[in-house]
């Protein structure tokens, strides 16, 4: 996508990507790996995990913030697709669509379960990247909508009717919560026995995705509104100012929500999703500072690779070629792999393998994305 505003490339969306990505991908499995031999602090490891219910993490974070971002780009790589009335025709609505199309069919492919070929496995929508489709396809086409208070009015409508299906049609604990019960519901309509895949599996881990649809929709658009604000013909700090108040707006209006409405991710409760949605402003609006107004460059090459690869990294950490290919070097395939007799792991301590492994599976994964962003480089200077 292009990603310019006043002429140049947004660097800080590059980053802020790329370290969402980084994070995923890289860093949080490494630290959990490197706390199985090297106590670290519980604050810091209970950062790396969901909480069992009610909660917010960092690790929270991960999946709120991609839907965010994608949003965010809409504003920079869309406008050039419409018309020149300004109206969305076919060349607008066929690149939109083949971008949905396409981030569903990877989810499908990277859940694990697609190629399969077993209906009691196959969950149609059942990943972070289709849930970037959902907030993709709302945000562009939100922002077909000519008047501005329409925009603005239209997530916080989404957030309220979410709210209030939960609150007045079921409780909100794990097994009580109307996403989870109505979603079981509907699903057991096209998957009659209880125990097959996906409707088992709503049930046991408490996570939904057709009846949260509407707050995957509010946090794409989230993403939309912040990119407008660095469009506006403020000044570049009050940019960043602006949308640093619009995060600690969030973070009050999610404090006031908590009085009722629990911090749940599981279910994207409003709360849940103001407090997410208010960081990521805050972060967008620090990246912004950094890295578009004081220009910061040095040292963010690597989150820049992952920010602008940030699809086929994911697609990369979800499949097996990682950890088939550091097995080469003699290291496990998983924690509880047969060790081989060869290889760099006789080396080093058993307890350290599942970090030994991450690290070369995080090496391949680098070098696999500057790779393919050469290949891209020397295309383009050859045309």
């Amino acid at each position: 996508m292009d990603q310019k505003v006043d002429g140049g490339r947004l660097a800080s969306l590059d980053i802020l990507r790329g370290l969402d990505i980084f994070f995923l991908t890289v860093l949080s499995g490494l630290i959990v790996k490197f706390g199985k031999f090297v106590k670290l602090p519980k604050w810091l490891m209970d950062q790396l995990v969901h909480p069992a219910w009610e909660g917010f993490t960092a690790y929270d974070m991960i999946m709120p913030l991609f839907i965010f971002m994608c949003g965010a780009a809409l504003p920079l790589a869309l406008p050039k697709r419409l018309g020149p009335d300004g109206r969305a025709g076919w060349t607008y609505w066929r690149h939109v669509l083949s971008r949905v199309a396409l981030l569903w069919g990877l989810g499908l492919f990277v859940q694990g379960e697609l190629l399969s070929f077993d209906l009691h496995r196959i969950s149609f929508f059942n990943n972070t990247l289709q849930t970037i489709a959902v907030g993709y396809l709302a945000a562009a086409g939100v922002m077909l909508i000519r008047r501005r208070w329409v925009r603005i009015a239209i997530p916080f409508a989404l957030a309220a009717v979410y709210t209030a299906f939960l609150h007045l049609c079921g409780d909100m604990t794990p097994t009580g919560n109307a996403a989870v019960v109505y979603e079981v519901k509907f699903l057991s309509l096209f998957y009659p026995d209880a125990t097959w895949h996906p409707v088992s599996q709503i049930s046991s881990w408490h996570y939904t995705w057709w009846t949260t649809v509407p707050m995957f929709a509010v946090m794409g658009l989230a993403g939309f509104h912040a990119t407008k604000i660095l469009l506006s013909g403020l000044p570049k700090p009050k940019r960043a100012a602006a949308m640093a108040l619009c995060g600690i707006g969030l973070l009050a209006l999610g404090a006031a929500l908590s009085t009722f409405d629990p911090v749940v991710k599981h279910i994207f409760t409003a709360s849940f999703t103001s407090y997410a949605m208010g960081v990521s402003f805050l972060l967008y609006a620090l990246s912004y500072w950094l890295f578009d107004i004081v220009s910061i460059r040095r040292g963010t090459w690597l989150l820049k690779l992952f920010g602008q690869r940030s699809l086929l990294a994911y697609v990369l950490s979800c499949s097996m070629l990682a950890s088939v290919l550091s097995t080469a070097a003699g290291l496990p395939l998983s924690a509880g792999g047969k060790m081989g007799e060869k290889g760099l792991s006789r080396f080093f301590a058993p307890e350290t393998h599942g970090f030994l492994r991450g690290l070369v599976s995080a090496a391949i994964l680098v070098f696999v994305l500057w790779l393919w962003s050469e290949y891209r480089r020397l295309r383009r200077k050859a045309a």
